[in-house]
Parts: C-alpha cells; structure tokens; sequence
C-alpha cells in the first residue's frame, strides 16, 4: 500500500494532461493579449515565451511544497497552482523591466474591492498588481513576477508573468540547469552561494557594458553626416594609434601601458593639421587606414633614440619654451620618448618638421589665436605684444615644470585652457596702464604659473 499523496499526485497529472487543450488555448491568448499590451514598448522587448507545467515539475512542486498536506483532490491543486502556465517578457537590460512593468499595469484597473485588477481592453485577463515588485527571490536576487488569472468559459486559469531581461533571463537557466538540478551542491551551500552571488554581480555589469554599446549604437545611427565627420574620424585615429602602439610595445620591450589619452591626443593633433585643412578628407581616411597597416608588419623600435635633423628653435616663446624642453627629454623621459616614437610614426618624413608643427598645433588648443590678438590692445600694440608673450611663455614654463605626460591629455590641455583664459580676461579688466604690468610683472607671472601647476598636483 502507497502512501495518499502518491494519488493526489496522480489525480492531479490526469487532470492536467486531460485539460491541456483548454490550457493550451488559453497559453496563446494569453501571449497574444500582452503582445498587443506592449506594442509602443517593442523598442525593449525583445521576445515573449511561454509554456504550461510539465508532468516532472507540477510532482516536485506538489511535494516541495507540500500541498497534499492542504489539498484533498487534483483540481483543488491545479484551481490553486499560481504559475500552472508562464509566460515571460523579455526585455533588453535591467532598466528596461520597469519601464515594461509599468506600461502593462497602466492596462489594468480595480473593478471592485479586490486584488486583481482587470485588464481594459481585454476583460477576460487579470494581474494581481497589490503585489510588490520586483520580488524578491529565495536566492537573494530580485524579479518582477505577477500572479494572474485568465476567465476560460467562466473558470480561472491560473497563470504567473515574469519580466525578465536579457541578463536575467539568462541567469535563470544557468541557476536552473546549473544549481537547482545538482543534488550535490547542499555539501558546498555557503561557498557555492558566494561564488555565484559574484558571478551574478558580473552579469548585472555585462547588463550595464551592453546598455552603453547599444546607446552607443544608437547615437552613431542617429548622426547623418555624409562621408566621415569629425568624430568619426577621431575616434578611427585614436583606436589605430592605441592598437599600434600595444602591438609594437609588446614586440619591442615586452609590456605595455596605457596609451589611450595620448592616442586621443595624436589623434586630435592628425585631425587639425591633415583632416581640417584637406578637401578630400575622406581619401586622407583611407591614406592612414593603408599607413596604419603598413606600420602593424613593420619595426618600430622604441629602444632606439630619436634623431632630428637640426636644433628647435622658434619665434613664438611658448613653442620655444616647450619645444626645447621636449628636444632635451625627448631620449631621456621614456614616457616622452614612446610619445614621440608614436607621433613621428604616423606622420613619416621630416622629424623636426612634425616636431615643429605638433608645438604648434598643441599652443593652438590652449590658446585661439583670433581671440588672444586682440588682448590688451588698449595699451598700445608693442605693450600688448609683451604682455602676450610674457603670459605664453609663462604658461610653457609650467608645463615644463610639470614635465608629465599628463600635460598633453586633452583633458589637462582643457583645464589650461580655462585657467589662463580667465587669467587673461581678468588682467585685461584691471590692467589699463602698461606701469601696472611693470609693477605687477612678477607676481602675474608667478601667480599664473604656480596655478598652472597646481591643476597637477
């Protein structure tokens, strides 16, 4: 003789597989209401899936969670079963799953004093929204889970809606086929639990890493320049540069850093002297695309010295300044050296020419020259020229007495650029005779250089 829940167990799986062309029927129209609820939110859903409880799992429920302790017969339990047909939403990421949840529960409204609230336009579907959301799980994490019933010729048929995203669909599986089916892994619960808590907070990442590429995709669908613009063209340059420069790194001394402010640099430089400047920049695109591969098979040794042709020298004092300190560290400061072994690189030819114009180029981000010509005019043009000059190569001096590579990252390039703007417009509103320059000559130069500095610190 068997014990009684055996044949509650099998009274309920005769009922199920003799219902399962009603349940079946109402699994489709189910799916097909809430496909149609969500259709302005298919920019995020990617998918809905469904099924009706199997034979194996409907068992093991009703003995896991004991129901044959409170149910007397099969239709009790099936009247009862919560999740007797599932259906899953799936969204993209994380953030998308409340953005379904609320544009499903704004369909349903309260008919009465009751926990179900009625679908609007199909009055057949019910969802229990008193239901706090997300839930919480036995494994710690959360879902959007919403018990529901569908009225099938005057019966309810119990169904449960889970909104799921990419990530956590995918973590259900694993959680599933991994854990739930190993018999085993009680003898390792408290590091088992550990582990794949980690390996959980790693997906939620993968989540937030796929939602900046596809907002990413997203803003570059949008841009309708034609041909390459600007940033496109930065971008390409930046990630050839850095590309480059780990491959040969690795192959000239064996390790590698990072490069990639500076490649953004380089990048900047390549944009203004080759991309601003040419009337096919398209054709300058592909010029470097065949550079750049040209380069990837061949040496470029980054333990050899860098040779120019002939001593820096330059009319402009802060290409002066800063030049000449770069021509005396260029072999010396290996972080300077790499710099340089890049940019000469990728613009072959003259080494002081390129040298030359990249000091310029570099002056030319922190000051606009249209803009610095015109300061201090109204001290006379030869006072107004000394002034300039003075603050330039003063600007340069601490650069030089920074000396890091930092000083050349468009974001430290920025900050200059704001400090000694402001510096100047605030001389320009107090300085009105050129005896107040004299006087104050030090202390502005001092003051300005030492502020300059201090953005390092």
């Amino acid at each position: 003789m068997r014990l009684e829940l055996f044949d509650l167990i099998d009274d309920t799986v005769r009922l199920l597989d003799l219902n399962n062309p009603a349940y079946q029927y109402v699994e489709g129209s189910i799916k097909s209401c809430f496909e149609h609820l969500l259709e302005d939110t298919m920019d995020v859903v990617v998918g809905f899936s469904s099924r009706i409880k199997s034979i194996g799992s409907l068992k093991e429920k009703i003995i896991r969670n004991k129901y044959y302790l409170n149910f007397k017969s099969g239709e009790e339990v099936l009247d009862f079963l919560p999740d007797l047909i599932g259906l899953t939403v799936e969204c993209r990421f994380i953030s998308d799953e409340n953005r379904v949840y609320n544009a499903i529960s704004h369909q349903f409204e309260y008919t009465g004093p009751q926990s179900y609230a009625q679908c609007v336009l199909y009055p057949q579907l019910y969802l229990n929204l008193a239901m706090p959301q997300p839930q919480l799980q036995r494994n710690g994490f959360t879902i959007y889970r919403i018990d529901g019933y569908y009225l099938f010729n005057g019966k309810k048929v119990n169904f449960e809606l889970q909104i799921k995203s990419l990530v956590h669909s995918f973590w259900s599986e694993i959680e599933h086929q991994v854990v739930y089916k190993n018999t085993q892994y009680v003898m390792f619960d408290g590091f088992m639990k550990d582990l794949l808590a980690s390996i959980r907070d790693n997906l939620d990442v993968v989540d937030h890493q796929l939602q900046i590429v596809h907002t990413q995709i997203l803003n570059q669908n949008k841009d309708q320049d034609i041909g390459m613009s600007e940033r496109g063209f930065k971008m390409f340059m930046a990630k050839s540069i850095s590309d480059l420069y780990s491959l040969k790194m690795i192959e000239s001394i064996g390790f590698t850093t990072d490069f990639k402010k500076c490649s953004a640099v380089l990048s900047q430089y390549i944009y203004i002297k080759d991309f601003v400047q040419s009337d096919h920049p398209q054709q300058k695109m592909v010029d470097y695309f065949e550079h750049f591969n040209l380069l990837k098979i061949s040496d470029l040794d980054f333990t050899e010295p860098i040779m120019l042709e002939k001593e820096f020298v330059h009319y402009d004092p802060f290409c002066d300044v800063l030049g000449r300190y770069w021509q005396n560290i260029i072999n010396i400061d290996f972080e300077w050296h790499v710099f340089f072994v890049m940019l000469f690189a990728i613009q072959p030819g003259n080494n002081i020419q390129d040298f030359t114009m990249f000091v310029e180029v570099l002056k030319s981000l922190i000051v606009n020259r249209l803009w610095y010509q015109g300061k201090f005019e109204s001290l006379g043009s030869v006072i107004a020229q000394t002034i300039r000059d003075d603050l330039l190569r003063s600007v340069a001096e601490a650069m030089v007495e920074v000396g890091k590579i930092e000083i050349v990252h468009e974001d430290r390039l920025l900050q200059i650029m704001n400090l000694f703007h402001e510096r100047v417009d605030e001389l320009e509103s107090t300085i009105s005779q050129s005896g107040q320059y004299s006087q104050r000559r030090a202390e502005i130069l001092s003051g300005l250089k030492h502020s300059i500095c201090a953005l390092f610190l």
